[in-house]
C-alpha cells in the first residue's frame, strides 16, 4: 500500500497514512473530515491560502482546504 497525505479540513492536522485515518476526536467539532490530498513523495508544495507543506509524487488535490473550498498549491 502507498503512503498517502489526509488534511482534516476543520482543524487543519495533517497526517501520513496507507489508509483513511479514523474521524473521531477532532478538537474543533466531534469528527474530523479528511481530505487526501495525495501519494507521500519528494516534489514540495505549498497551500498560499493555509500555508500547508507537503511532499508528493505529483500535484496534490486541490480539494478541501481549511482557509476555503480549494487548496492553490505552488510547486517549491
Amino acid at each position: 500500500m502507498s503512503l498517502n497525505w489526509y488534511q482534516c479540513k476543520k482543524c487543519e492536522t495533517l497526517v501520513k497514512k496507507d489508509s483513511s485515518p479514523s474521524s473521531l476526536g477532532c478538537p474543533k467539532g466531534s469528527m474530523h473530515d479528511w481530505k487526501k490530498l495525495g501519494e507521500v513523495g519528494d516534489k514540495d508544495y505549498l497551500c498560499k491560502k493555509c500555508g500547508t507543506h507537503i511532499q508528493t509524487k505529483s500535484s496534490p488535490s486541490s480539494l478541501g482546504c481549511p482557509q476555503g473550498s480549494m487548496h492553490d498549491w505552488k510547486k517549491l
